[in-house]
Order: C-alpha cells, then structure tokens, then sequence
C-alpha cells in the first residue's frame, strides 16, 4: 500500500475513531499484528479531508507537505515564485508580512496573492451562469469535495462547475498572460492542494502549508529585517470563509439569489450521499457552495493539534472584504455601481483572459473505491465468525468498531478493510466460548477438571458449612463393551445431568472419565440429604446407576482433603454394595 499524503504513525492505538469519522468507506483499513495493532490508510481511497487528523487525540494521524524540499530548492538557487492563499494574511495578521520578507530575503523571487485568482474564479463563473446558463452547479473551489465526488459519486461529476480553483487560475494567468517561468510554491492551510498540482504539474510545484511553514521557520530561526508591504484587498480575499464564493457571486448578481451554502465534513458528504440530480433540478439553486472544513480555508485541513478556532480569522477575513469594497468608477468592487455596472467592470478587468484556459475536466475516481457485496451464504459465514446467529445480534449496531452498522462491519470484514478482532461483541463472545472450553467439560457441559483446581484453590476457612461429593459411574465397561461408546456417553451425560439440575452446573465438576465431584457452600447436611435423594431418583429414571460418597463439616476450617478423602471412602464403599447387589467383581486398575 502506498503512502499517501496523510498516514499513520507509530502512535496509533487502534481505537477506530479514525474509521468511524472517515467518509471514504475503506480508506481506513485496520492492521491486527501480534504485536501492534493500528489503523492505516489507502491512498487510493483517501480524500484528504482530514476528519481523522482532528479526531485523532492520540496524534497518530500525520500529513506531508513540500515544506522541506520547498526550502532546499531555493538553498539550491531554484526560481521559485510564491502564491499565497488570503486566509495567510486572516490567520497570521501579526506575523505573515515578517515570514513573507523572510522569504523574499532567502531568495524567493516574487509573491503573489492567490485572492487575485479567486477574482479570476468569479469572473469564470460567472461567465459560465450568464453566457452559458450553467446554474445548480456544484462548486469546484475546494479539491476534497471533487475528490469526494470523484470517488464516490460519478452521476454528480457532470453537475460540477467546470473551472480551475483561486489557485490554479492564479497560476494559470502568471503563466499564461505575464509569462512567468518559474516554479511556484503555494502557502495555504489545505492538504488536498497537492492533488490539484498533480493534476497540474506544469502550473504549481510546492504545497506548503501553514502549520510545517511555521514550524519549519521557528526551528531554524529564519528571520528579517525589513517588512513586506502586503497585498492589495479585493472580494477574492473573502473566499476563505465559508459562503465567500457564494458572496463573490451575489456582489455581481442580486443578495436574493439562491445559493446552497454547506461547509463541515459529516454533513456536507451525507448531503451528497443524498443529492442526486434531480434533486438538483428541483430546487432551483443557482450554485451549490460547498467547503470541507466547518470554518471553511480559516480553517483548513492542514491545522497543528494545538492549533485553535478562533473569531479573530473570521473578523480580520470581514475587515479585508470591507476595505475591498471602493468608490473607484472602474472597479469591479465600487459598492456605489449596480451589479451590472460591476460585472462589466469586472469583465473589462479580465478581458485578456480566455475563459477556456480557466476550465478544467474531472476524473470518474469510482473505479478505486468500488465494494464488493457477499453473497447471502457468504454474508452466514462472516456473521457465524462474528457469534451472530440471529438478527438481534446482527443489528446491535454498537459503532465499537467504526462503522454506523454491524452490516457495513461485515461488508468490511468481506472486503479486507477491517478484521473480526474489531467486533466488541465478537470478542466477548469469544471470549466467553474459550472461558468455556477451558473450564467446561465438553461432553457434559459441567465444569471440568481445570474449573475444580481453580475452584479449591479458592476455597478459605470460614463459618460457613462445606459440603463434597462424589459420584462414579457404574457400569461404564460393560455398556461400553456391549453397546459402543456412545451407550456409555449416555450414562455419563445423565450422571452429569442429575447432578447440575439439582446443585447448579457450576458447582459441578467431572474431575475423571466417569467420576463426578460437587462442591457445595452453605447447605444444611438436612437439605443435600434430601437433593441427593431427588438425583438418585433421576438416575434410576434413566435406568442410570452412580456409587455416591459424601461428606460434610458444619463450619469450614480449611481442609479440603480431608472432606474429598471421607466423601472418596463412602464413594467406595457405596461402589462395593453395588457389585455386591450385582453379583459383579470389582475391576481391578
């Protein structure tokens, strides 16, 4: 299995937390060892989105960036041009301009503001909705909603919105309209970037993301003198937050248009399970505005453990979009035009642009993620392995292992993505089953000769009456010898049976092949007189004979073999008024 972008490390303790919040069904695969059990990742299935880093307390879910190799290019006097995401500026107001001057003092080349592509990613879009009629599209802006759809959900991948993200069509005019050639390394807080690069190799190299950026600095005392000037402020910079796409495209359309705006990873992919397209049709949305993460690029996949949600992003984010907001007659953010006015402007800002070169096509991903169903004998074994044998227990539904239901645990089970060591009930069940066939007797189901020395082993003096008894088959041989095995069996399944309706299968034990012993607390001598006369009567029932012994003391003192040696005499001596009744000769061991 190849490593992807995110992984597990070595501190993972297979609690399947990651399984549970994981919306790609078999991207987290459970490893059962010997020796270390963790939870790990197929790529091939994996969409970034970085459910698993934040539920992760153990911080056993880690990510790679193009940090480190980002930095030794340009030790290597590599020409390397930044690109950096606006939320940058909301997230670090006190320190992005003295890290971006350190940069530039390293050797970076130029800086750009990916805001500005953002502005490139509304006038494409809105291109397409009013030249083109494309409305009730699915947004494109964030990489992990198209790999989700991508992978999960082909009948969806014709109602996305065909344009490249802020940051590709940043790139795509740096290269395209100012001719630039070198590499480009974007600063952003999302891990699935790296999947867009892949898809556009030519356009941007290096994905660095804020928290590695930040540690990288820190560690090697990166610093400068002079201050960087920062970026002009357009509408583009509000894209971060969730619904800023959606805001974008009010500002040149009408407040009232109806855009479905939904950000957060659990219900944005159950909205999508759901969504189909003629749902779509129906409901008239002219764009469905979807982010991954709850607060949007504020908050981004790529975030450290400690790194925490606050207001002050949202609030810096708010005050950049109110400062983009101008007077100027020529500007597409002038708030004294109408929305028309400003579409124009806008579009006489970009007419060099070929909307095409800003389009881009998507991939039918299914194909990696398909699961295979059991047949309806097959599914019988996989709940048999489990000790699930009626519907009760297959519908417990207890989420221990990491799936909503015990149906989709055995789905995963079939197709190799978790094991049955995973099942809380399977392993209680299995655990009582091995309990049983440790200290139970297989044939008779009483407790067998491990159970007993166990149980003496427990036995204290104390004021409490103890009572042994001892009972031996008889005529064992002769039924063996005269009818086979299975006659005898049956003398020995009856004596067992006698004895554990009276006295309770626990406190019996077969403790031989055909001798029986019962250990019993707290009787009175009056009350096991009267017991064993009703397993006597059982026995000769079953047409069943056993030589019974047994003893008793009134107050335990401790000293169990003294009661087995006086329960084992009365034993043998009941066993020779048998043969003797018989006209039989005792067999000689």
């Amino acid at each position: 299995m190849t490593k992807g972008l995110i992984f597990t490390n070595d501190k993972c303790i297979s609690c399947n937390k990651c399984v549970r919040i994981c919306s790609s069904f078999g991207a987290s695969i459970s490893y059962n060892r010997p020796n270390k059990n963790s939870i790990k990742i197929d790529s091939s299935r994996c969409i970034n989105c970085g459910a698993c880093i934040d539920i992760c307390e153990k911080n056993a879910r880690d990510y790679i960036d193009d940090t480190n190799t980002f930095f030794n290019d340009l030790k290597n006097n590599e020409e390397i041009s930044l690109l950096v995401a606006p939320s940058f500026m909301a997230k670090y107001k006190k320190q992005y301009k003295k890290i971006l001057s350190a940069l530039k003092h390293l050797g970076v080349k130029k800086i750009y503001p990916v805001s500005l592509g953002a502005d490139i990613c509304t006038w494409a879009y809105l291109k397409l909705i009013k030249e083109k009629g494309y409305v009730g599209r699915i947004s494109t802006t964030c990489p992990v909603v198209v790999s989700y759809i991508e992978h999960w959900h082909k009948e969806l991948i014709p109602m996305l919105m065909p344009v490249k993200s802020p940051l590709m069509c940043l790139a795509t005019y740096l290269r395209n309209v100012l001719g630039a050639k070198e590499n480009f390394a974007f600063i952003g807080p999302c891990i699935g970037k790296k999947s867009e690069m892949e898809i556009f190799p030519s356009l941007v190299k290096y994905n660095i993301t804020f928290p590695k950026l930040i540690e990288y600095i820190d560690n090697n005392n990166i610093t400068a003198d002079e201050q960087f000037d920062g970026f002009d402020e357009t509408l583009g910079s509000f894209y971060p937050a969730p619904g800023g796409l959606a805001d974008n495209l009010r500002w040149f359309l009408d407040d009232d248009i109806p855009i479905r705006i939904i950000s957060g990873k659990t219900y944005l992919y159950q909205y999508l399970d759901k969504l189909n397209i003629n749902d779509i049709k129906v409901k008239n949305y002219i764009l469905y505005d979807l982010l991954n993460c709850q607060d949007g690029c504020l908050e981004g996949t790529a975030k450290s453990y400690i790194d925490p949600i606050d207001d002050l992003s949202v609030l810096e984010i708010n005050e950049i979009k109110s400062k983009a907001k101008n007077q100027d007659p020529k500007s597409p953010f002038n708030k004294t035009l109408s929305t028309e006015d400003r579409y124009k402007n806008l579009c006489e800002q970009f007419s060099m642009l070929d909307l095409n070169d800003y389009l881009m096509e998507f991939e039918d991903l299914t194909y990696k993620c398909k699961v295979s169903i059991p047949k309806k004998e097959e599914e019988e074994i996989i709940y048999k392995s489990l000790h699930k044998e009626d519907q009760e227990s297959r519908n417990i539904n207890c989420s221990f292992c990491g799936y909503d239901t015990c149906r989709d645990m055995m789905l995963a089970i079939y197709n190799g993505f978790n094991t049955k060591h995973n099942c809380c009930y399977s392993e209680k069940e299995e655990a009582i089953y091995l309990s049983k066939m440790s200290f139970s007797d297989t044939l008779t189901s009483v407790m067998n000769r491990n159970a007993y020395e166990r149980k003496i082993k427990s036995l204290y003096a104390n004021k409490k009456s103890l009572s042994v008894i001892l009972a031996d088959v008889n005529g064992l041989k002769i039924a063996n010898d005269n009818f086979g095995h299975q006659a005898g069996d049956r003398l020995i399944i009856e004596t067992a049976k006698s004895f554990a309706n009276i006295f309770g299968v626990e406190n019996v034990y077969r403790v031989g092949g055909d001798e029986f012993l019962t250990i019993l607390g707290g009787y009175t001598k009056l009350e096991i007189d009267h017991d064993l006369k009703l397993v006597k009567e059982y026995l000769k029932s079953q047409d069943v004979s056993a030589s019974i012994g047994y003893s008793y003391i009134n107050k335990y003192d401790g000293e169990f073999n003294n009661l087995l040696e006086i329960a084992d005499k009365l034993m043998y001596k009941d066993k020779e008024l048998y043969y003797e009744t018989n006209g039989l000769k005792r067999r000689i061991n």
